[in-house]
């Protein structure tokens, strides 16, 4: 399983993912580098259905990478990836998941672990599941390194 860690880490060094902003409706987020795999509503207009995410397409190797990772960790059905990296995120919860959100991390870095609820966690190559929707969460604002963080959810 640690190969393919380190497959998808050289695989998004080679990578640059577009910036993400705080206009979005995480207030007080730090902007961050990420995309979106898997599928999501139409980016315009609800329709009623799902399609497949523009990262998806755009970069269809990471994306197999990861639909491969989340097939060996992932012990529910889940419908969308977030991939963020370097991102420290703030307390807060994720109200439009339903059910249980997987987060794993990896890279080379150290420190920058989850704390959900009263708990912390490390998720260097150790998945973590949560209702990311009930419960608050956030990171230790100490990373050190290079850390890339995938959380599947619905």
């Amino acid at each position: 399983m640690d190969t393919i860690y380190d497959e998808l880490f050289e695989l998004l060094d080679t990578k640059i993912f577009t910036k993400r902003y705080t206009r979005n409706n995480r207030l007080n987020f730090p902007e961050y580098r990420g995309a979106i795999f898997g599928f999501v509503r139409p980016r315009f207009h609800y329709k009623g259905y799902l399609e497949l995410s523009l990262d998806s397409k755009k970069y269809p190797d990471v994306y197999e990478l990861i639909l491969n990772l989340g097939k060996n960790i992932v012990p529910f059905e889940f419908k969308t990836i977030q991939l963020n990296k370097n991102l420290i995120c703030p307390p807060h919860k994720d109200t439009n998941n339903r059910g249980d959100s997987c987060l794993v991390s990896f890279g080379n870095y150290t420190g920058c672990n989850i704390i959900v609820g009263d708990k912390l966690y490390d998720s260097n190559r150790n998945p973590v599941i949560f209702d990311g929707s009930k419960i608050i969460h956030y990171n230790t604002d100490d990373l050190v390194g290079t850390k890339y963080s995938l959380i599947f959810f619905k």
